[in-house]
């Protein structure tokens, strides 16, 4: 009985070892994380010159042309989000601890391109190129992680045909 109850609890503190070693073990990169700067989020989007990053605060007024706004009930939030279209992309706002905050981008067209160059209408060849094979993939949606924002590309016939940053809380 006595080895028994040895042997449990030398596994017990092997097992709390090895998880606390993996857990304590340095970060592995992605491509992302590695061209962000020490303050500067890996993944947002400029649009018409001014940045725009999901879990930030949105200036309303800070893009020089006028959007459509619609407001909708927030399907992951409290109270409504407000919907802006611009000619080129589509951010939705919600109020995030009373702060109006960008959760999504979503590009409407070729004409935006994210930060690393790819645009829809691009091979996912070159989405590969910017941002490495680290993805997660759920049928034609391929998702990079960098901190709280994931940035997801449809692909058909390996063609680009979606592009969305989301901020995930």
């Amino acid at each position: 009985m006595k080895k028994t109850m040895k042997i449990i609890a030398m596994i017990a503190i092997l097992g709390t070892t090895l998880f606390l070693l993996t857990g304590c073990g340095e970060k592995e990169e992605t491509k992302g994380d590695k061209e962000k700067g020490e303050n500067e989020v890996a993944y947002k989007v400029t649009y018409k010159g001014v940045d725009i990053t999901p879990g930030v605060t949105f200036k309303e007024g800070a893009i020089s042309e006028e959007p459509g706004v619609m407001e909708l009930q927030s399907c992951a939030f409290d109270g409504a989000d407000r919907v802006y279209t611009y000619e080129g992309v589509e951010l939705t706002v919600s109020e995030m601890k009373g702060v109006a905050t960008v959760y999504s981008v979503y590009f409407l067209d070729e004409t935006v391109q994210t930060k690393e160059g790819v645009s829809i209408s691009d091979g996912k060849s070159k989405m590969i190129e910017a941002y490495g094979e680290d993805y997660e993939q759920m049928m034609s949606k391929y998702t990079y992680q960098s901190g709280d924002i994931e940035l997801a590309f449809i692909v058909e016939n390996d063609i680009i045909i979606s592009i969305e940053y989301i901020y995930n809380i």
